[in-house]
């Protein structure tokens, strides 16, 4: 339901905007008869009557003026809603204003002759503005219910009993009465249950299931946000139960000139659905690390550097560097953070990270004092074919790094990891648990304080699976999943890295944290609740397809290993991972000799090498080429 062609919308005729402003003027007339009645109790004095000749043409003279200033005969049945009655009352008090003037100027030059007595006035004015509004209300009730009532129009509830939900059912009935209709109202406000607004009940959200269980409904349509995302992934696992559409309307502030379009009434996305209730972080500790420091990010174009990169910024850091070689992306960074950030502190550098004599020069220039380093080749596929990259970029810029960081006195080293770093299984994973290793054997000789933060896969990161079946949805299909048993875990962007500025925070010397994920999500239900959430029926309109397992790939992925445990930290959303066999001793050591074998480009050499710096590695052969 996001366009008028999609939900066989056609236009109606209108009432004729000349019979509106007529029906007006027989109102106003009306309305000032009935002051006259109840002013002087349906017995009016002669003195009054015998004005009436002036009296009534200027009424019209005036009100008619009113509604053609005011329009108000644009639409009676369309338009009607709760934003028309704030319209009737300037409508009604500017045409009483303008009488009342005239009541006084006759006054003045008649030397003490009103033409109205002033009461009646008063008295107009609120019969009138009760009369302009029953009257539409009324008519507009009429034709849905008289005209409009088929038993063929497609159900909608509205979640939410607001005037967000109030101004949803007064759009759908102005733009789609002809094909929809509101069947009831959810919320979960017990008080209210049972109730009925506008004629429509409402119900506990609770009840959902049991009410789609006895009445036809089409869509679901959230006029505002649950109480928690967990909230709104029940709800909608309900209705896609049912096959039903589910929608949802923008928050107020981007509606045009305060009014509700029907075209931005808009799918759930499944991104929605997948964030997690967020925790609050500890400002004060986090503006104390960042405020006024120089503070490099790399890979700073990428989903999460450029997400520590837009909330660095707001604790007020005293420089920014940002560090990366995708050009395009970089330069997308460098106009956006240039609109929010103080130029003259922002500095855009593009380089590769694994450059040795650029980034000491970067270093040397520009001192930075707290360091993410979120520069990574990330991909499993690409990285098993081309393990040499892995460990030019994974492994050896990271020590790279840590070197310069440590040789310049940095601050904090906060390194970007990964949950496939756990018991790797393919290079990717393999090159970042040993760049862990790199790192803690790098602390025991730095004041520099290093950290290590590992989580699973980023909401509609570059390459990840989202985009991916949202693309093949959208070609038609196939959807393709590896395996039907795969899971993975799952967070927002935004989230990530409101965690990483956290744990950078608290840091203090070589520790890794883990991030709470939540529950693992399997990928064919990942798929499946995508091609429902389109309004398609998965093995129906998009077919699925396995295609195995690619070289490297797990089928659940793993954030700790088993000689690791966890303890809690102050930040629920945080934990401190604790090894019973802490290694990493003389590794830098054996990345020195691994080093050696990039000018060889044998990938032999360098997966056997892996294997040996990370006993229990068990990798197959490098493919060529992707699955």
């Amino acid at each position: 339901m996001t366009d008028e062609h999609h939900y066989g919308y056609e236009e109606r005729g209108h009432t004729p905007r000349w019979m509106i402003f007529l029906l007006d003027l027989v109102i106003s007339i009306s309305s000032m008869v009935l002051a006259y009645q109840l002013r002087f109790n349906f017995s009016i004095p002669a003195e009054w009557s015998s004005r009436f000749s002036l009296v009534f043409p200027l009424v019209i003279i005036v009100r008619g003026g009113s509604f053609l200033f005011y329009r108000t005969f644009a639409g009676l049945i369309r338009y009607t809603g709760t934003g028309e009655s704030g319209r009737l009352l300037y409508v009604a008090s500017t045409g009483t204003g303008v009488l009342t003037g005239i009541n006084l100027l006759a006054y003045v030059v008649t030397g003490g002759i009103l033409l109205f007595p002033m009461s009646v006035l008063l008295i107009d004015l609120v019969v009138l503005l009760f009369l302009l509004t029953t009257t539409r209300m009324f008519m507009r009730n009429t034709y849905y219910e008289l005209f409009n009532k088929r038993d063929d129009r497609k159900g909608v509830i509205i979640y939410g009993t607001g005037q967000g939900g109030l101004v949803l059912k007064h759009t759908l009935e102005r733009e789609m009465g002809r094909n929809f209709r509101v069947v009831g109202f959810m919320d979960e406000t017990e008080r209210i249950a049972g109730k009925k607004i506008e004629g429509v009940t409402v119900h506990d959200v609770g009840d959902l299931r049991a009410f789609l269980e006895s009445t036809p409904v089409h869509s679901f349509i959230f006029s505002k946000d649950p109480p928690s995302p967990e909230k709104k992934v029940d709800i909608v696992d309900v209705c896609l139960d049912f096959d039903m559409k589910v929608l949802s309307v923008p928050h107020i502030s981007s509606w045009i000139s305060s009014r509700l379009a029907f075209n931005q009434i808009k799918s759930v996305h499944i991104d929605d659905l997948l964030e997690r209730t967020p925790v609050p972080v500890n400002d004060s500790r986090i503006s104390s690390l960042l405020s006024g420091k120089v503070i490099m990010v790399t890979g700073a174009a990428g989903s999460i550097g450029s997400e520590i990169v837009r909330q660095v910024k707001d604790y007020g850091p005293g420089g920014l560097i940002l560090v990366d070689q995708a050009e395009s992306a970089l330069y997308d960074l460098e106009l956006k953070i240039r609109e929010e950030f103080d130029q003259e502190k922002c500095r855009i550098v593009a380089a590769n990270v694994a450059d040795e004599t650029r980034m000491a020069s970067i270093f040397a220039d520009h001192k930075p004092q707290i360091i993410f380093h979120a520069a990574a080749y990330k991909h499993i596929p690409m990285m098993e074919n081309n393990p040499a990259e892995a460990l030019r970029t994974n492994i050896c810029a990271t020590k790279l790094l840590a070197q310069l960081a440590s040789d310049h006195g940095c601050d904090k080293f906060v390194f970007i990891s990964t949950d496939k770093a756990v018991n790797p299984a393919n290079v990717a994973g393999a090159s970042k648990r040993i760049a862990e290793l790199c790192l803690l054997d790098i602390q025991n000789r730095s004041k520099t304080r290093f950290s290590i933060v590992r989580f699973g896969n980023v909401l509609g990161s570059n390459g990840s699976v989202i985009p991916r079946f949202r693309k093949q949805i959208e070609t038609g299909g196939p959807v393709t999943i590896t395996h039907p048993e795969v899971t993975r875990y799952f967070m927002t962007s935004t989230i990530a890295a409101q965690l990483i500025l956290e744990a950078g925070a608290m840091s203090e010397k070589g520790e890794i944290f883990v991030f709470e994920m939540g529950h693992s999500i399997r990928i064919y239900d990942l798929a499946r609740k995508m091609i429902k959430l389109t309004g398609l029926v998965p093995g129906q309109d998009i077919e699925i397809k396995f295609t195995g397992l690619r070289t490297g790939e797990k089928i659940n992925e793993e954030i700790m290993y088993t000689h690791e445990y966890t303890a809690p930290t102050d930040n629920p959303k945080i934990s401190l991972v604790l090894d019973r066999k802490r290694s990493g001793a003389g590794i830098s050591g054996k990345i020195e000799a691994l080093t050696q074998l990039l000018s060889e480009n044998d990938n032999d050499k360098i997966l056997a090498a892996f294997r040996d710096m990370l006993p229990g590695f068990q990798h197959a052969a490098a493919v060529k080429g992707e699955e």
